[in-house]
């Protein structure tokens, strides 16, 4: 990278109202995606409003914990560090543990059949296991943030999530909204969520993925916080509405499950003096 200025070098203190610091350097690091694996310094500071000592400042600071990889002059890719807490994720993180521990006990619906392990993910789910095969791959591959109103892996968890989140989720996403095919008013998105957690769980078919049909049902935490959601995706010809109900209640006794093990897997047990 080319030397600030003195001028850039003062002005790097500047604060934006919109986030911390800490934040504003994170969204570097979501600038990169599969379509975008590499960027140049001045180009992540052009697609973030960035100034140029600022995205300076924050790339050297990334590179420096490994976070960021530089492959020739002032262009960069995703760091070393990120692998090892991928690594860390997967043997650590009670969710898969629990997951893991659970998979002998799948039911096998389908001879395809994929089971997914989801997180909630800011305003999107994420899948962080999975398990399982399926004729093509599905959206919800690990790693990859999918919307939080299309699907039933994803409304399993927007139907837990409180009141005051709802309100705010549908102010702030009238599009979503519109196409998630929960209602077009607050009241009729209000009570389609409500239906769907009084259910406990959630199907739906070629929402996400076409040809492809999901029943999901919510993790919950020790505090009752819904975190996540399971659920197993299948070919649409799969689909039973005679079987559906009895395998939704297989669904939530696993997600249960998957809740109480996880919990046991978050207890810390006393220190001995």
């Amino acid at each position: 990278m080319q030397p600030l200025s003195e001028t850039e070098q003062l002005s790097e203190q500047d604060v934006d109202s919109k986030g911390s610091s800490l934040e504003r350097m994170l969204r570097v690091l979501d600038l990169f995606t599969e379509a975008s694996p590499i960027w140049a310094v001045d180009e992540m500071g052009a697609a973030l409003g960035y100034t140029r000592s600022t995205i300076y400042r924050y790339v050297r600071e990334l590179a420096e914990a490994s976070l960021l990889f530089q492959v020739e002059a002032g262009r960069y890719a995703l760091g070393a560090r990120i692998i090892t807490w991928d690594r860390q994720l997967r043997l650590s993180d009670p969710l898969v543990r629990a997951a893991q521990s659970l998979e002998h006990d799948l039911p096998r619906w389908s001879e395809q059949q994929v089971w997914l392990i989801c997180r909630l993910f800011k305003d999107q789910v994420v899948c962080i296991h999975q398990h399982g095969e399926l004729f093509s791959e599905v959206s919800y591959s690990r790693g990859s943030p999918r919307p939080l109103f299309l699907g039933a892996t994803s409304k399993a968890i927007l139907a837990n999530m409180t009141s005051r989140q709802h309100n705010q989720l549908f102010l702030e996403n009238p599009d979503e909204v519109r196409a998630s095919h929960l209602g077009q008013t607050w009241e009729q998105f209000r009570r389609s969520l409500q239906q769907l957690r009084r259910q406990g769980y959630v199907a739906s078919a070629a929402e996400i993925d076409p040809g492809v049909y999901g029943l999901a049902a919510p993790i919950f935490d020790s505090d009752g916080k819904v975190v996540g959601s399971i659920s197993c995706v299948r070919p649409i010809q799969q689909r039973d509405n005679a079987q559906e109900a009895q395998q939704g209640a297989q669904m939530l006794a696993l997600a249960q499950t998957l809740s109480q093990r996880m919990a046991a897997l978050t207890h810390r047990p006393p220190q001995p003096d």
